[in-house]
């Protein structure tokens, strides 16, 4: 299994400025958008704010504001490589992956999911620290469905073989 999640995406700055020479460059820029999302599970995830970045330049462009454009370009390209690197929170892991709490909760004790670290919450004047999980991981799992069956079927075996071993025991 290759689970080898060091995803570099090109540079996308420069792919951006030459779409403006293209004869039709939104065409062009949606599809470079789509190569990114192709690219990074975790960008996929991301969609609608990988779109609302891209949408920057394409009304930029509309705008005709050339002296802006690569300025543009480039504030893109960190954004869209900052969220594909930005990783994902517990409420986040359970949404893509449609798992409980409880089972986050104890995949991560036992390191099939892991911890990438944690941020600081602030929420009512209370702080916080929240545990955060690699979004390139996570991205993988959401396209690996089998993987959490895999697990959760692993997780049923041993809860029956430790109930049928207590049973043994009370008998």
């Amino acid at each position: 299994m290759n689970t080898d999640m060091s995803m570099v995406l090109p540079a996308i700055a420069p792919r951006l400025m030459a779409t403006v020479t293209e004869p039709e460059p939104v065409v062009a820029i949606r599809m470079l958008a789509a190569a990114c999302l192709d690219q990074s599970s975790a960008l996929r995830l991301r969609r609608p704010e990988v779109k609302q970045l891209f949408a920057r330049f394409v009304a930029a462009l509309m705008r005709e504001r050339t002296d802006a454009l690569e300025a543009i370009a480039c504030s893109v390209e960190k954004q869209i490589n900052a969220l594909s690197s930005r990783p994902f929170t517990p409420r986040q892991v359970r949404r893509i992956l449609g798992i409980t709490n409880q089972e986050r909760l104890f995949w991560t004790r036992d390191g099939r999911l892991q911890q990438t670290g944690t941020i600081l919450n602030n929420q009512r004047g209370q702080k916080f620290r929240v545990p955060v999980y690699c979004a390139e991981r996570i991205g993988w799992l959401s396209q690996n469905p089998d993987m959490i069956e895999a697990w959760r079927d692993e997780d049923a075996r041993i809860l029956t073989h430790e109930d049928l071993s207590d049973a043994a025991l009370s008998s």
